[in-house]
């Protein structure tokens, strides 16, 4: 179709990508310093709404006015079986405990719970540091996730019945919970999008085997480790600015 010359308009079109995205089921690959937004990696809808990953397309721009991250982890449930044969007592996620035996994939590890969960929020919240930018210069250098809230996702009341747990980086269940940035960030034609994670660990002052601190060959005070551990836990940290998008009118 063809475009109509020297006519744009403008649009709200947030775009995102994804630190990490599993179910905890292999061991994961992510290291203390990423780069999103970048054409290297598989990158699918399920992943990020920018394909080309390190522009914007076809010479379009964008002014970015807020940046938010997503933090999700949930614990898995265990199945259980039923007395009669094919009967399901409870449903769950999984039901197996192999992997985790003597032998498997994620020997040396366990099926997290919810203390595990509370960890990961934790440690994204304080450890996980983002910076972003265009180029090859960073608007905002080397931000804790706290100060991104991700302004969305479910919130509710578990009503003090149940041992799951809850929580996200959104500050409220609503779009005011979000990073308002005091000038925007501008993104021009052909510029590259520049944003890098980095995992700083909790310090152990020398101390980890005294406390014993690492779990096989996981450091429990790293959230690198934790992410990349086999331990069922859903996992989810997406990387969202959010602005006007300029783009042709065809």
């Amino acid at each position: 179709m063809a475009k109509v010359v020297s006519i744009r308009e403008r649009v709200h079109q947030p775009f995102y990508d994804t630190l990490i995205r599993t179910a905890g089921l292999s061991a994961g690959a992510l290291t203390d310093n990423t780069s999103l937004f970048t054409s290297n990696g598989a990158r699918t809808e399920a992943t990020t709404n920018l394909i080309n990953g390190a522009t914007l397309p076809s010479d379009q721009s964008h002014v970015v006015l807020a940046l938010r991250v997503f933090t999700w982890y949930r614990n898995p449930r265990l199945r259980v079986a039923g007395a009669g044969a094919g009967e399901i007592a409870q449903n769950g996620d999984y039901n197996l405990l192999a992997p985790w035996l003597a032998g498997g994939a994620a020997v040396g590890q366990a099926p997290g719970q919810v203390q595990d969960v509370y960890r990961l929020h934790w440690q994204t919240e304080e450890q996980l540091h983002w910076s972003f930018g265009t180029g090859l210069k960073n608007s905002i250098d080397n931000m804790p996730t706290w100060y991104f809230p991700a302004g969305g996702g479910i919130s509710g009341d578990m009503g003090g019945t149940t041992d799951l747990i809850h929580w996200q980086n959104s500050g409220y269940d609503g779009h005011s919970g979000i990073l308002r940035l005091a000038r925007a960030v501008l993104i021009p034609p052909r510029q590259n999008i520049l944003c890098q994670a980095k995992v700083f660990a909790l310090p152990n002052n020398g101390q980890a085997v005294t406390f014993g601190t690492t779990q096989g060959a996981r450091d429990m005070l790293n959230l690198r480790d934790n992410l990349n551990a086999i331990d069922a836990i859903g996992k989810c940290v997406v990387f969202c600015f959010d602005g006007l998008f300029s783009r042709d009118v065809q």
